[in-house]
């Protein structure tokens, strides 16, 4: 089996940030609803792999109630909470 060659410490790792707005799904509160989630989207050219490192919604009915809800984007699963100042999040397992 082939030894692979030791990665260079002046290679580098390019990587491009985009703000992109996604579909996704609120559940809870024995509720459903469509949103919108607003995301940045990290691509890493050499690696041909990107992630998403922030989120949160950017638009929900308004009727939904304050309370705990899953929002589900791109096989992304998230906690937020709906609150009287609007929705906060906090990353969850996928």
């Amino acid at each position: 089996m082939p030894i692979p060659a030791p990665v260079s410490p002046e290679v580098r790792v390019v990587s491009i940030r985009e703000a992109v707005l996604l579909e996704g799904v609120l559940r809870g509160m024995n509720l459903e609803a469509p949103c919108t989630v607003r995301a940045v989207k990290v691509s890493l050219l050499s690696l041909d792999d990107w992630e998403y490192v922030s989120a949160d919604i950017a638009q929900a009915p308004m009727e939904l109630p304050l309370g705990e809800y899953h929002v589900v984007f791109e096989g992304r699963k998230m906690r937020v909470n709906k609150t009287i100042r609007g929705w906060t999040s906090e990353p969850s397992p996928r």
